[in-house]
């Protein structure tokens, strides 16, 4: 007897989940290759998911801002 594979968890999908890139790290879910991304299962972590990258890309161009040398 075969195992079951797993399926899509979003609603009113039939589809079989994806492994690896149909898990979403943000709400758990495991979506087949439709319903992957966080805009297209509505994903109830983008907004964190927003603002976590957003916070990072801040930080990454304050780090690499030119400092200006005064009195040469």
């Amino acid at each position: 007897m075969a195992p079951n594979k797993p399926r899509c968890t979003f609603k009113e999908c039939k589809g079989a989940a994806q492994r690896i890139v149909g898990d979403c790290g943000f709400c758990d879910g495991h979506y087949c290759a439709k319903h992957r991304l966080l805009e297209d299962h509505k994903c109830t972590g983008l907004e964190d998911c927003k603002k976590e990258s957003h916070e990072r890309n801040a930080n990454q161009l304050n780090s690499e801002r030119t400092q200006v040398i005064k009195g040469i």
